[in-house]
């Protein structure tokens, strides 16, 4: 199961480019839908997409960490067809230490705190204020009103 969803990661972006990165595409990321502020892994799929296109310049545009998630991504798929394929263990539980929990953790919180700064001083505001949930309810209620 988890080598299908592994392959997953990797096909969907490939195999449904021009749906991925049409622009205008439904935003399916529930705290950037309430509040217009990209998550951690926003813009992964579409910088997937790129970078299995072999636009590096445009993947890492989209998401920093693109390269290193595709290789990562990459790595355990041939981990677990050698597991498979052996029946040795080869990946153990990376999540066993609460340490390394915590370190992923404040990874992603600093990640998203810089990616946060960064959204608002290029110019994050203008999207904030038209493009959030309450924003767009608002919108609504003076069109019907």
């Amino acid at each position: 199961m988890a080598l299908g969803l592994l392959a997953g990661v990797l096909l969907l972006p490939l195999l449904a480019f021009n749906w991925v990165t049409a622009p205008g595409l439904l935003i399916l990321c529930p705290l950037r839908a309430v509040t217009a502020i990209p998550c951690p892994s926003c813009g992964l799929t579409r910088a997937l997409a790129h970078l299995e296109r072999g636009h590096w310049a445009e993947a890492v545009r989209f998401h920093p960490f693109a390269p290193l998630v595709f290789l990562l991504v990459l790595a355990l798929i041939i981990m677990l067809v050698f597991e498979l394929a052996t029946g040795r263990v080869v990946i153990g539980n990376p999540l066993k230490s609460r340490r390394d929990v915590y370190l992923v953790f404040g990874g992603l919180v600093v990640f998203q705190v810089v990616r946060t700064v960064i959204f608002f001083l290029a110019g994050g505001w203008n999207v904030f204020w038209h493009e959030n949930l309450f924003a767009r309810l608002l919108a609504l209620a003076k069109t019907v009103f």
